[in-house]
């Protein structure tokens, strides 16, 4: 592909020299001066804005170097617009979670409505009504979505944790208390991806923190670097791994300074058993580690699988037969450690004896079932009307 991008740009460049009147000539087969470019070839660059304000658009023109780029303000719901255009850019378009619904006529007329045909719109809009309706439950809160009516990086759930999910809300790796407002799973989110690209299989790439960020300290090979997530490229060094512990992002008190965290140290450990010359029989399996070098939720030892902490250790009680572990996610037992250690213990969850959540949960005086998530479906009721629950059953863990 980007052999293929080389070329496209050599092209522009000899179209630039060759087609164009006057003795302007390109300095680089690049669009460095696009100005100059644009000028030349008597394409518009005046309207060529490379900003764009959060109430608009960029479209891009398919013109030599995007010459006449253009900001296209949104609409809000409600307001008119049209479903067909024969200008080569619109003036307007429906904003974020919107599309233009035509009338009958097919007149080209229409208004800017929400876009239910998106997951994560569609939960939106229905989060709405039950405000609207009085009907809300203490287990919901609204999704989050991004522009393009995907559901965002970062989901909570009301008054106790957040966590990161893929563009179709299934959960990934990354989680926290409700209180990270820094939290943005970008590096979740690109764990996620490279895995999917990559295959199945043990991946390596830059390294998270537990909340789905990236972490700003990395390490590859013999060269640390700090890492700036919001330009996604090295602020300081790269520095020899020798000299990791005087760069600017080095923390004493989240990085230690071999840069290996706990799980990463016992998997390295782990794996040196025998020196590679023998067969080793383990009655412990190989520690499995989050892309944050932690420990995963689920950990297993001997012939049993328990919900683990970020170092490793249980927590609680909550295990099961290694048999039964495939479906294992821990999910409740690891949203109750981190509530306790952020002083949320009050309200921690129900969980099952494998950490799973209770299929139904209380608040206050009413009662709600809920998903693999903690998050509420279905209508509350009074506790006291708990067996009218869809989700009731009288074996909740089974």
């Amino acid at each position: 592909m980007q052999a293929a991008n080389v070329l496209w740009w050599s092209v522009v460049a000899v179209v630039v020299v060759v087609g164009g009147e006057g003795t302007y000539v390109a300095e680089s087969f690049l669009c460095d001066d696009i100005a100059a470019i644009c000028e030349q070839n008597e394409l518009p660059y005046d309207q060529n804005n490379t900003m764009c304000d959060s109430s608009q658009v960029s479209f891009l023109s398919t013109d030599i170097c995007n010459c006449g780029t253009n900001c296209i303000s949104y609409l809000e719901e409600g307001d008119a617009c049209y479903t067909q255009s024969v200008m080569t850019y619109p003036s307007q378009l429906c904003g974020p979670h919107l599309y233009c619904q035509g009338d009958e006529s097919d007149t080209g007329d229409g208004l800017c409505v929400k876009n239910t045909d998106m997951p994560c719109v569609n939960a939106s809009v229905g989060y709405d009504y039950e405000v609207d309706a009085g009907t809300l439950g203490p287990g919901r809160m609204r999704p989050s979505c991004d522009d393009f009516g995907r559901y965002a990086p970062r989901q909570c759930s009301p008054s106790a944790t957040c966590y990161c999910v893929d563009q179709e809300g299934k959960r990934i790796f990354g989680e926290s208390s409700i209180s990270d407002y820094d939290m943005d799973c970008s590096c979740s989110r690109y764990w996620h991806d490279m895995r999917n690209a990559e295959g199945d299989g043990e991946w390596s790439g830059l390294r998270c923190l537990s909340n789905g960020n990236f972490d700003t300290l990395q390490c590859i090979g013999e060269r640390c670097y700090c890492y700036d997530k919001d330009t996604n490229s090295l602020s300081v060094g790269p520095f020899p791994f020798s000299s990791l512990t005087e760069l600017p992002c080095f923390d004493s008190s989240t990085h230690f300074e071999d840069y290996k965290n706990p799980c990463t140290r016992s998997q390295a450990l782990w794996d040196s058993q025998g020196g590679g010359t023998m067969l080793v029989i383990a009655e412990n399996g190989r520690p499995s580690c989050s892309p944050d070098g932690y420990y995963e939720a689920v950990q297993r030892e001997g012939a049993m699988a328990y919900c683990a902490d970020i170092y490793g250790n249980p927590i609680e009680n909550f295990t099961t037969t290694i048999d039964k572990a495939s479906t294992m996610t821990c999910n409740c037992a690891r949203r109750r450690y981190i509530m306790e250690e952020n002083g949320l213990g009050a309200s921690k969850p129900l969980c099952c004896p494998d950490g799973e959540f209770y299929p139904w949960q209380r608040r206050g005086l009413l009662a709600y079932c809920v998903d693999q998530n903690g998050n509420q479906f279905d209508d509350a009721v009074a506790a006291t009307d708990i067996r009218s629950l869809t989700c009731y059953t009288t074996t909740p863990c089974a």
